[in-house]
C-alpha cells in the first residue's frame, strides 16, 4: 500500500468515526412518538424534547404539554394528557444530563 493510499484510508476512517451515525432514530435532545401498549390507559407516548428553543422551555410544565399537543395532533385531534413522566439521564459523576420528558396522551 502506498503512502498515497494509506493518507487517503485514514483521512476517510477519521470522517466516518466523526460523522453522526446514519442509523440513530431521532436528533438529540429531539421528540418522538410512539404508540402505548394496549390496556395502559393511554394511547400514545411522547417523549418531548429536554434542550431549549425559542418559546419552549423543558422545564415548564405547560410548555411540554403544549408540545406534546401539537406533536399529536395529526394523529388525533381531540386528545387529553393523563400523564407525564421524569426519567433522570444524568450517571452520578460520570456524565451530567438533563433528564428527560415523556408525556401520556389518550384520544377522545
Amino acid at each position: 500500500m502506498s503512502l498515497k493510499n494509506a493518507a487517503l484510508l485514514s483521512a476517510a476512517a477519521v470522517a466516518f468515526a466523526l460523522s453522526p451515525p446514519a442509523f440513530a432514530d431521532t436528533p438529540h435532545g429531539g421528540s418522538t412518538i410512539a404508540a402505548a401498549s394496549p390496556g395502559a390507559g393511554y394511547d400514545y407516548v411522547i417523549h418531548v424534547q429536554n434542550t431549549y428553543d425559542y418559546r419552549y422551555n423543558p422545564e415548564v410544565r405547560a410548555d411540554r404539554i403544549l408540545l406534546a399537543k401539537q406533536i399529536v395532533r395529526p394523529f388525533c385531534s381531540h386528545n387529553q394528557i393523563v400523564g407525564e413522566d421524569k426519567v433522570k439521564t444524568e450517571i452520578f459523576g460520570i456524565k451530567p444530563g438533563k433528564p428527560d420528558y415523556v408525556v401520556y396522551v389518550k384520544c377522545l
